[in-house]
């Protein structure tokens, strides 16, 4: 039984998306988010600039002496949808140069800021004089982008403000999370700074309603299958750690009580119960057919609406989803 569980959990840090074969326009792009965190720390006071460099490679665990690439080590679509928004605007009107410039300053620097707070928060970043320096820089530099973009646009600075009220509110919100969906439903609100940027691009291109909510609701979708696989593969840490994750709200009740309590049980009892449950109800597979569901709603989205290159990325993404899952 002891191999079985080893094995099992093995499996779940060893699991992953499909590859996504990048075109060299989509290298050069990641390129250039790469080039704004290394402005963001050429912004800082010189002799914190080398250090807070040196921060976010190990914040991003990037080895040094190798090329820096913050956003590479991110799933594709992560950053690419603005790569995709900008090449195929749904009424054919082009972006200015400065908007799209904009546009990239801010989404690297969103992408930066959910990692960093969460490491702020549960202390794995010190709150130093350079990390809190770096963050309250990381912040103005993205809401001066996000300012420039939102500006001309009918009803912008309150877009902005609703999505910064919704992930300050998902993030310190302490509602029990009762079920699968409604831990989905609160992060799609968690991710609400990566939102800004997309939509702000859509409106600059006078897209209508329906093309913003779809494809924000294709990127909410990726958003929640890349949170899905981060729960399987930190199962045992969320478990011992007694962090609440997407394992934990397929649990039941009484099984709950073993995860929260985990914590403090230095037995391993309560390690036994829970990976008993999850193992003999087949919780990992339905949560990977939630993450299969999620990506395959979102290709579909996109190609209904001609963004036929970001669909294909959240298919390759979905591909050993759908071998292991047989739902082809």
């Amino acid at each position: 039984m002891q191999k079985k569980v080893e094995d099992f959990i093995l499996s779940c840090s060893e699991m992953d998306f499909g590859p996504v074969n990048l075109s060299e326009e989509e290298i050069d792009f990641c390129s250039e988010l790469n080039e704004e965190v290394i402005s963001l720390c050429k912004s800082l006071p010189e002799s914190l600039q080398t250090e807070a460099l040196l921060l976010l490679l190990r914040c991003f665990k990037i080895p040094f002496g190798q090329e820096f690439s913050f956003f590479m080590n991110y799933y594709t679509p992560a950053w690419s949808i603005i790569y995709w928004l900008i090449q195929v605007g749904p009424t054919g009107k082009r972006l200015k140069q400065e908007d799209i410039r904009s546009a990239k300053t801010a989404h690297s620097m969103a992408l930066l800021l959910h990692p960093i707070d969460d490491h702020l928060n549960d202390k794995e970043l010190p709150a130093t004089h350079l990390t809190l320096l770096l963050r309250s820089q990381l912040w103005m530099v993205m809401n001066n982008a996000l300012d420039r973009l939102a500006g001309t646009i009918d009803g912008g600075p309150e877009i902005v403000t609703d999505f910064l009220d919704d992930y300050y509110s998902s993030i310190t919100s302490s509602q029990e999370m009762l079920t699968l969906d409604s831990y989905c439903d609160r992060f799609r609100k968690q991710m609400a700074t990566g939102f800004i940027a997309p939509v702000l691009i859509m409106k600059k291109m006078s897209a209508d309603e329906e093309f913003t909510h779809a494809v924000q609701s294709a990127y909410s979708s990726f958003g929640i299958a890349w949170r899905l696989l981060d729960d399987i593969n930190d199962i045992k840490t969320d478990m011992m750690k007694g962090t609440k994750s997407a394992i934990y709200a397929c649990l039941s009740e009484d099984v709950k009580c073993h995860w929260v309590k985990n914590s403090e049980d230095k037995s391993g009892d309560g390690n036994c119960v829970i990976l008993e449950y999850v193992m003999k109800n087949s919780i990992i597979d339905k949560i990977k057919e939630k993450m299969y569901t999620e990506l395959k709603s979102a290709a579909a989205t996109l190609d209904h609406f001609n963004i036929n290159g970001l669909a294909d990325e959240f298919r390759d993404l979905a591909s050993p989803l759908m071998k292991r899952q047989n739902l082809l």
